[in-house]
């Protein structure tokens, strides 16, 4: 499914690099053999600014047309049967699978132990946030991606998240 994502950026200040899109445009979310992926790619990478210590990923999804978010979202929790329950509240924080950066031209693998994403609304967005102790290690891999991996049940929680600000309106 393609979910609107209006900011994608990741800081990791060790060993300096940002990743960002300098354009809105998807994050895709799935499901492989048990686990959900979101990703987002066409990211640009550059280095950090000189006493940027900020470390982390951040991305957005716009609530400025809700109706066809609450759509597709729907529909991907009937595909996936995921069961959306109401949220505990405003902020949701779930621990991740995996939150990761691949950096083809320098071969680095670039992902975070213990990841946490916090999931809650910035503005008339909807803003994912992961934070963690941030590791790369030197892999060959073939394209500029981030990925975040999440259990099932983590998947439900954010997909009703995310549903419940979209109906609260953008």
């Amino acid at each position: 499914m393609l979910i609107p994502c209006s900011r994608a950026q990741a800081v990791v200040a060790n060993p300096g690099i940002r990743l960002e899109r300098h354009t809105p445009g998807f994050m895709v979310w799935d499901e492989h053999g048990g686990t959900f992926v979101l990703r987002v790619d066409e990211l640009a990478a550059t280095e950090v600014a000189a006493g940027e210590s900020e470390t982390g990923i951040i991305l957005e999804i716009p609530l400025s047309l809700p109706e066809g978010l609450i759509r597709s979202l729907e529909e991907f929790a009937a595909q996936q049967q995921l069961p959306v329950a109401p949220p505990q509240g405003p902020e949701l924080i779930e621990e991740a699978v995996l939150a990761a950066c691949h950096l083809p031209g320098q071969n680095l693998f670039v992902f975070a132990e213990a990841p946490r994403l916090t999931v809650k609304r910035r503005g008339e967005a909807v803003e994912l946030k992961v934070a963690g102790s941030f590791k790369a290690r030197r892999v060959p891999c073939q394209e500029t991606d981030l990925v975040i991996h999440l259990t099932k049940a983590a998947m439900a929680r954010l997909v009703a998240s995310v549903l419940s600000l979209a109906r609260a309106g953008g």
